[in-house]
C-alpha cells in the first residue's frame, strides 16, 4: 500500500490558438492554479499530465511544467471487454458485497474520494459529482483523507467513472507507473448525458505488472469555449495488479459469470467484480436480479448515490 504520496493532475487544452503554455503552481493544497501564455493559432487540444508518487512534504516546493499531448485523431469511446460471457441470473440469489483486501479497513466515501478541480458547477454542489467507481479508504494518518484504490487481476483492466451533467464534451484519462512513466493516455468524447463511462486499456498497451501499483487520473473540461480559460475537474487514484492463488483460480473457472462477480468481491478484487457485473447488466438490462446485485455492490463501498445511473457507452462482447 502506497502512503504519503499525492497525485496532482491538470488538463491543458488549446483550440483556435497556435501555442498555449500552462504552468501550474502548487500552493500546498489539493488545488492547482494556472496561468496561460497565449500566441498565434490553429487547432490543438488538451493534455492530461499527472504527477504522482511524490512525497507529500515536498509537494508545496515544486513547480510543475505540464507537457502537451497533441491529439491527431477523432475522439473515441474505448469499450469494455470482459472474459466472462453473459449468463442469465434467473433463479440465482447472490448477496453482492465487497470485502476489502487484507490490511484495509471498510471503504468510506468522503470529499477526498470524490472530485477536485476548478469547475464552477462542481464547486456549487452538483450532486452527485464526478466520481470514480472505486473504493475509497481512510488513511491511517488522517481519517479525513482517503485513498481511492482497488485491486485487479487483469493486465488491461477496465475503469468506470460517473460523469455528471455539466457543460463538457471532452475528457481525458491517464495511467502512470510508480516511476511516473506514461502507460496509457487517451481523450474521450463525452455526451451531455450523465451516467457511467467505461474505459478499458487496449490490448496493445504495456500490461500492468503483478505486484506493482499504478496511478490513474480522469478529468473533464467543464467550459471548453473558445478564447476562455479552461476549467477542469478530475479524480485520481491507484490500481494494483495481484495474482490469484490456485484455489481462487479454480473457483473462478468453475463459476458462472454472476457467481464470478461475487467471488471477485469476496476476495477484494474490485475491478473484475465491477466489470463482470457491468457486462451482465448491459447484456441483460431487464434482469431485476442483476440490477439489485449491482446496487448492493456499489452500496457496499459507499457509492449508493450513483447506483441507479445508466451506462453512457456500450461494452464489448
Amino acid at each position: 500500500m502506497i502512503q504519503d504520496f499525492r497525485a496532482v493532475a491538470t488538463l491543458i487544452f488549446r483550440w483556435g490558438f497556435d501555442k498555449i503554455k500552462i504552468l501550474g503552481a502548487l500552493p500546498g493544497t489539493d488545488s492547482c492554479q494556472t496561468r496561460l501564455v497565449k500566441s498565434n493559432s490553429i487547432i490543438y487540444w488538451y493534455s492530461l499530465e499527472t504527477y504522482t508518487f511524490m512525497p507529500r512534504k515536498h509537494l508545496h516546493q515544486q513547480w510543475i511544467s505540464l507537457s502537451l499531448l497533441t491529439l491527431v485523431g477523432g475522439a473515441f469511446l474505448p469499450q469494455l471487454s470482459v472474459i466472462a460471457q453473459p449468463d442469465s441470473s434467473e433463479g440465482i440469489q447472490i448477496s453482492m458485497a465487497f470485502e476489502p483486501p487484507a490490511g484495509e479497513g471498510m471503504p468510506t466515501r468522503t470529499a477526498g474520494g470524490g472530485s477536485r478541480g476548478q469547475c464552477p458547477n462542481v464547486a456549487q454542489g452538483v450532486n452527485p459529482p464526478l466520481m470514480a467507481l472505486v473504493p475509497a479508504f481512510s488513511t491511517p494518518a488522517n481519517s479525513k483523507e482517503t485513498n481511492v484504490k482497488g485491486l485487479t487481476m487483469a493486465a488491461t483492466p477496465t475503469f468506470f467513472f460517473y460523469v455528471p451533467q455539466i457543460p463538457t464534451t471532452e475528457a481525458a484519462f491517464s495511467l502512470k507507473d510508480q516511476d511516473n512513466n506514461d502507460i496509457y493516455q487517451t481523450n474521450i468524447a463525452i455526451s451531455d448525458q450523465q451516467g457511467i463511462v467505461s474505459i478499458q486499456l487496449p490490448q496493445d498497451t504495456p500490461g500492468l505488472k503483478v505486484g506493482q501499483t499504478y496511478r490513474w487520473s480522469f478529468g473533464l473540461i467543464c467550459n471548453a469555449e473558445k478564447n476562455t480559460e479552461p476549467k477542469v475537474v478530475f479524480v485520481t487514484g491507484e490500481i494494483k495488479r495481484t495474482e490469484p492463488d490456485a484455489s481462487l483460480t479454480a473457483k473462478l473457472q468453475q463459476a458462472k459469470p454472476l457467481e464470478q462477480a461475487k467471488i471477485y468481491a469476496e476476495n477484494g478484487i474490485w475491478f473484475e467484480s465491477l466489470a463482470t457485473l457491468a457486462k451482465l447488466r448491459q447484456t441483460q438490462p431487464t434482469d431485476t436480479n442483476l440490477t439489485q446485485e449491482w446496487k448492493q455492490l456499489l452500496e457496499s463501498v459507499g457509492l449508493e448515490a450513483i447506483a441507479n445511473q445508466p451506462f453512457v457507452n456500450a461494452l464489448d462482447n
